[in-house]
């Protein structure tokens, strides 16, 4: 009977460490893809106009002359704060999260073949996460999630086609290579004295797996002024496998140390499960008046097709379960606007809002995410065949509760904001 009190207090505990950390909102969706982009505030669908394109709109590369190089990578320093709610982990509860600076590189090539064909490959980041709490080891919320990381990479060989002097389409194949890495404690209810207790800590970490999507665009040109683009990413069923290692905790109880090392797997065990990361669809219109470029965008991520996640630990049926998450779409909107100085210089900003389409009741340590809005400012200098592209984003979301239903039983309040730097080096060969 105590055994079987000690087990039913560990699977509920098993299940939430095991969702891998890419498992939520567009929060972490990379769409920092090319400095010059970001000025725009990612309002680039519409004119796709250096090799980053591969993301933005892969028909634009078959606009692009001669060969072109455009590397680099952006910045990102997230910050939250958490202030709890009763009855767990209390009222005024303070926390906050602790992960620096991350950074995530890019690069994009392009070479038109002919007049009419182009080819291209891109290597970016088109998801990321680091989610990492202040002290673990006192951290309220650790039997959650005490770090979270979400490690990829996308290698995006692409090809565009020129079918009259003002229209283009284009498409790719989006390979993912990506991994998770997951920590936190596991709680125990201690049959002597009915308390909660650390009886262990367990490591998530999978290996590196390779998946695989598509992409493709359209970029119509109908006056010299004036583009339209359209642009869509399909869904990425990303597989994991890996192991869970799990390292007992000494309570000060022998007799109840002794019931959880019957409980727990010993040392490391095989564990599978998968994701989805959502299509995304992009429309945009841009244009052009004298030195100026405006554009606007509107941005539509699928998240409606993530709504539960399996998780498979080998030979522990007992510990394995489906996770509920029942995201919705999401859609962003997105504008910019760009003044040129002189044949050198141009600066740009822009504003978006990212809508959460994460429900209260999923909103929790590991991924804390909530409606953002998005101040973006950027600048260029050009010279002869190199141009040098810089944007800095200033993020703010709003403050987001878990209203009292938060499916970990953690509730609070979540503040967070972040500022991103991203700097592109273009060569034209």
């Amino acid at each position: 009977m105590k055994r079987t009190r000690v087990l039913r207090g560990l699977v509920s505990a098993l299940s939430i460490v095991l969702t891998p950390a890419a498992a939520d909102a567009a929060g972490f969706a990379l769409f920092e893809q090319g400095a010059q982009g970001m000025g725009f505030a990612g309002a680039f669908t519409a004119q796709a106009s250096d090799p980053s394109a591969i993301f933005h709109n892969a028909a634009g590369i078959a606009f692009l002359k001669g060969r072109q190089l455009y590397v680099g990578g952006v910045l990102v320093n997230p910050s939250t704060d958490f202030i709890g709610a009763d009855p767990f982990p209390g009222a005024g509860r303070p926390e906050s999260m602790d992960v620096g600076i991350i950074p995530f590189p890019s690069a994009y090539y392009t070479q038109a073949l002919s007049d009419t064909l182009a080819v291209g490959v891109g290597v970016h980041v088109p998801y990321g996460l680091r989610t990492e709490w202040k002290f673990p080891d006192a951290f309220s919320g650790r039997f959650i999630s005490t770090k979270a990381q979400l490690s990829g990479v996308s290698v995006n060989p692409t090809v565009a086609w020129k079918l009259r002097d003002r229209l283009a389409i284009g498409g790719g194949i989006d390979i993912r290579f990506s991994s998770v890495e997951l920590r936190r404690s596991v709680p125990g209810i201690d049959p002597f004295t009915q308390q909660v207790a650390d009886v262990a800590s367990v490591v998530l970490q999978s290996d590196t797996a390779t998946d695989f999507g598509f992409n493709l665009g359209v970029l119509a040109k109908p006056a010299e002024s004036f583009s339209i683009g359209v642009s869509y990413r399909a869904k990425v069923k990303q597989s994991y496998t890996g192991d869970a290692t799990f390292t007992l905790i000494p309570t000060g109880n022998a007799q109840f140390d002794g019931l959880v090392a019957q409980t727990l797997p010993a040392g490391a065990i095989p564990a599978t499960t998968g994701l989805e990361t959502p299509a995304i669809a992009s429309v945009g219109v841009a244009y052009r008046w004298n030195d100026w470029t405006f554009e606007g965008d509107v941005n539509w991520y699928g998240w409606s097709s993530f709504d539960e996640l399996p998780i498979q630990l080998e030979g522990r049926a007992d510990l394995s379960t489906i996770v509920t998450e029942e995201y919705d779409d999401a859609v962003q909107f997105r504008v910019g606007v760009d003044r040129r100085l002189n044949d050198e210089w141009s600066v740009r900003g822009g504003y978006f809002y990212d809508p959460s389409p994460s429900p209260p009741e999923s909103v929790s340590p590991l991924l804390p995410d909530s409606d953002r809005h998005g101040i973006c400012a950027g600048g260029s200098w050009r010279r002869g065949p190199v141009r040098v592209d810089a944007a800095l984003w200033w993020l703010l979301s709003q403050d987001r509760s878990t209203e009292g239903v938060n499916r970990d039983h953690y509730d609070g309040i979540y503040s967070s904001s972040a500022r991103t730097l991203g700097i592109s080096v273009g060569y034209s060969f």
